[in-house]
């Protein structure tokens, strides 16, 4: 980055930018006094949580070189190698250079570019701050945007564990909890056992509180404190979005489990079933309810429900089904490669549902692993002789499931 001093000078030029930022250097007798560290280092993990980009120590806003004075420039590099190692967690190693520049007189100037690597990890401030670079800025990250950053960078920030800030005990169903916990010990206190197995946690503060995966799995009424984390279901007779075709919408809230169960069955009572009547009377279903099943348990289970205002939306239409999700892929993972690789973003939530029995199945919602998206193209392929499809679309993923033509079009399997 800036490799030629044809490129520094261009950037020296624009003014700073999403990979560029200026700070001019004031030294007092014993070190650097200008500028503040807090704020070099927040400059230091924006850098890392973005793209990467260049410190130019020695220059001041407006581009202008005011330099390093040659006999202090190993403590301007020293300050700035402490800050990377001291003020940042995980500490960054900056790449730091010399460049002799044209100062406003025209005479050559030292100044210091301190280049920044992207970060493996997510990294932040001594201060406890976490920011990104955005153009010439570096905004604070909070919330849903740093578990985003988070399950991007891979380490251990895990949304569905978090607590939910609105929520508290009351608001978990202490009945299905039994139900589900048949087999704890009996001397074990419920609240240890919530705090243990993740249903509950106090980690924001002294007060219990349900987890986002506790509140979806045993919640009274989840959509109370988590508002976006429901089914949007419409049928509509066309093959367009439209108003004018709309037949039937309707909300599927609840818990996770009876949100799948009722999308199942949303699907099963409003597909087709065109029939053909020769000795017998034989139904054609528009859907293999299986592929549906599995197609459902996927988008409630590995959903991005850190993604305020998403919902999943169910779309039936005259021709195909389509299911939208919230959440992009990870970094390892491609619409090539879903069929044949395993991703869990919500690791809690998964092994609650691995653990439930479905009322429409009687068998566990997620029975086995890595078959999933593979079984639902197969059998839906099967079953209407044409593939489904899966698309990302920014921060939502669609899957499109065709429908059975009409044996009556003379092209029902």
């Amino acid at each position: 980055m800036f490799d030629t001093l044809e490129e520094i000078r261009r950037q020296l030029e624009v003014k700073e930018d999403a990979r560029a930022e200026f700070k001019e250097v004031e030294l007092g007798k014993h070190g650097v006094r200008s500028p503040n560290t807090e704020d070099v280092a927040g400059e230091m993990v924006a850098f890392a949580n973005a793209e990467g980009g260049v410190i130019f120590l020695g220059v001041d806003d407006d581009g202008v070189v005011r330099g390093v004075p040659t006999d202090r420039v190993g403590d301007v590099e020293a300050w700035a190698i402490n800050i990377a190692s001291n003020n940042c967690d995980p500490p960054i190693r900056p790449v730091l250079r010399r460049e002799r520049l044209a100062g406003p007189d025209g005479s050559d100037r030292l100044v210091v570019l301190a280049q920044i690597g992207r970060g493996l990890y997510v990294h932040g401030t001594s201060g406890g701050r976490h920011h990104v670079r955005v153009g010439s800025t570096k905004p604070l990250l909070q919330g849903a945007a740093l578990a985003r950053l988070f399950q991007e960078r891979g380490r251990t920030f895990v949304f569905d564990e978090q607590p939910v800030p609105t929520a508290t005990m009351d608001d978990l169903d202490r009945e299905d909890m039994a139900a589900f916990f048949t087999t704890r010990p009996p001397r074990i206190p419920w609240q240890d056992l919530l705090r243990n197995t993740r249903v509950a946690t106090a980690e924001d503060g002294p007060v219990e509180r349900p987890t986002v995966a506790g509140l979806l799995a045993f919640g009274a009424r989840p959509q109370a404190h988590l508002p976006s984390a429901f089914v949007e279901a419409a049928v509509y007779r066309g093959h367009r979005l439209t108003s004018d075709h709309l037949v039937h919408a309707e909300s599927i809230k609840g818990q996770v489990r009876d949100q799948i169960d009722d999308s199942v069955g949303f699907v099963d009572r409003f597909m087709l079933r065109p029939a053909r009547k020769t000795a017998g009377r034989t139904d054609y279903p528009q859907y293999d309810i299986g592929a549906v099943h599995e197609a459902v348990v996927n988008a409630l289970a590995h959903r991005d429900y850190s993604l305020a205002g998403a919902k999943i939306r169910l779309f039936l239409f005259a021709d195909r089904m389509e299911l939208y999700s919230p959440g992009g892929l990870p970094n390892t993972l491609t619409i090539e490669t879903m069929p044949y690789r395993v991703f869990t973003r919500n690791q809690l939530l998964v092994s609650f549902l691995s653990r439930t029995t479905s009322r429409r199945t009687g068998r566990a919602y997620l029975e086995s692993r890595g078959e999933g998206v593979r079984g639902i193209l197969e059998a839906s392929e099967e079953h209407a002789g044409r593939r489904p499809e899966y698309e990302l679309f920014g921060e939502e993923l669609r899957l499109t499931i065709w429908a059975q033509p009409s044996p009556h079009e003379g092209r029902a399997r």
